[in-house]
């Protein structure tokens, strides 16, 4: 028992020391595409062809996606579909990380929902000059050759304007119900107040989504490749946290031992065969 129990010990603290980053590995691959209209084409990263999009397809980071005239595509981040970004007509996006935080937009707009994210990150969309984002929120952004336009319609995000530079010129955040509009390489103009058309735009591409998530299922089955919740880490070293706290507060192997032994001898709590060893 002297031997094995250690070994048991020494197993047990690899795995719980070390399954967060296996199964991070796992989270940081890929995204969903749950919605395509018209025609929405995929590049993979590295790839020079470009496929047509389809419902189920998988992307990861370094892979981009483009709509044409009337068309559009919408990608899930978990499986729950709590984060989601729809690309509307005429728009191009890349994915960026490999936890799949970032989105670039070199033209179009991007329309993101994020209801599902820790409290120490952001979701960002990224054009050439400015970086949008918010930790939970509705918005969109959109961006043409000089300029951008960034709409608040749930809860507040954060605008940042960056001069030809690379630096910061100026961040302002804007809150729900707000828009801001940022001229190429300038600092944010005066927050202006969405117009009904904007409202009710959003509104029914909200009322659209949920209905379309209720009719095929709002949660599915985790399959393999697919970019799981972000959740699952953070419950995952949490149970690391535990298990490693447990650990520490636990007597030495020695005494662990020797009070195996005693229960043994002992006919009250279960001697030998007995199968009452509890640690």
């Amino acid at each position: 028992m002297r031997l094995k129990f250690p070994a048991c010990l020494l197993l047990l603290s690899f795995l719980f020391f070390n399954s967060p980053l296996l199964c991070a590995k796992e989270l940081e691959r890929e995204a969903r595409v749950i919605f395509v209209k018209g025609d929405a084409k995929v590049q993979k990263a590295g790839k020079a062809e470009w496929l047509s999009a389809k419902k189920g397809m998988l992307l990861a980071d370094g892979d981009t996606a483009r709509t044409g005239k009337e068309a559009a595509i919408e990608i899930s981040f978990d499986n729950e579909n709590k984060n989601l970004v729809r690309l509307e007509e005429d728009s191009t996006l890349i994915l960026r990380g490999k936890m799949l935080k970032q989105i670039e937009l070199p033209q179009g707009r991007i329309r993101s929902l994020v209801k599902k994210l820790d409290k120490e990150t952001s979701f960002e969309i990224k054009t050439p000059t400015i970086i949008a984002g918010a930790r939970g929120s509705g918005w969109d952004v959109s961006t043409a050759e000089k300029r951008d336009n960034v709409r608040a319609f749930e809860d507040e995000i954060f605008v940042q304007a960056y001069g030809q530079d690379g630096k910061l010129i100026k961040e302002v955040l804007v809150r729900e119900g707000w828009e801001v509009i940022i001229d190429r390489f300038q600092a944010p103009g005066e927050l202006i107040e969405l117009s009904d058309k904007d409202r009710q735009d959003w509104n029914s591409w909200r009322d659209d989504l949920n209905d379309r998530l209720q009719a095929g299922g709002a949660k599915e089955d985790s399959k393999p490749g697919e970019f799981n919740d972000i959740q699952q880490i953070e419950r995952m070293t949490e149970s690391r946290d535990d298990f490693k706290q447990d650990l520490l507060e636990t007597e030495d192997i020695k005494k662990i031992d020797d009070r195996i032994q005693g229960e043994s001898a002992d006919p009250v709590h279960g001697g030998a065969g007995g199968g009452a060893v509890h640690y």
